[in-house]
């Protein structure tokens, strides 16, 4: 097991469709851990969320979130992407971050389409603000 360095680790997060796994702290304590769909901007992950749902509701609550993003071939990869997520419901914001992830992982669809149905859905963006990585590559 090899620890990733910051390039490393940001080009396996952003390659291809891998999907990110969002672990909250429901109340009182419950775990709740949900796929979603994310960009990498910067030291900033990405994604989209109902504010109605657990994870926005919770998001909203307090904000600490974890994300992880594996690989299933081996030699196997992980990182575990720990923050503080905010909660945005700017329509110009939410039009740009929903075209970048209907880009990377619905390349065939029209991107802005795919905002738009967010939009229309009632979703906003959760901007995670990374603090801590843990990355390894060489498992197993």
């Amino acid at each position: 097991m090899t620890v990733m360095t910051k390039d490393e680790w940001c080009e396996f997060v952003t390659e291809g469709a891998r999907l990110g796994h969002v672990a909250i702290c429901r109340p009182p304590g419950r775990p709740h851990v949900t796929p979603v769909c994310f960009v990498l901007e910067g030291d900033e992950l990405l994604f989209t969320v109902s504010p109605d749902s657990a994870k926005g509701r919770c998001i909203a609550r307090d904000g600490q979130v974890a994300v992880g993003v594996s690989d299933d071939e081996h030699p196997y990869r992980f990182t575990m992407l720990e923050g503080r997520a905010t909660l945005s419901d700017d329509s110009g914001e939410l039009l740009r971050v929903g075209g970048a992830i209907g880009r990377r992982y619905s390349p065939a669809e029209d991107p802005q389409e795919f905002a738009h149905v967010l939009a229309a859905a009632g979703f906003v963006v959760a901007r995670v603000r990374i603090t801590n990585v843990i990355a390894h590559r060489d498992l197993g």
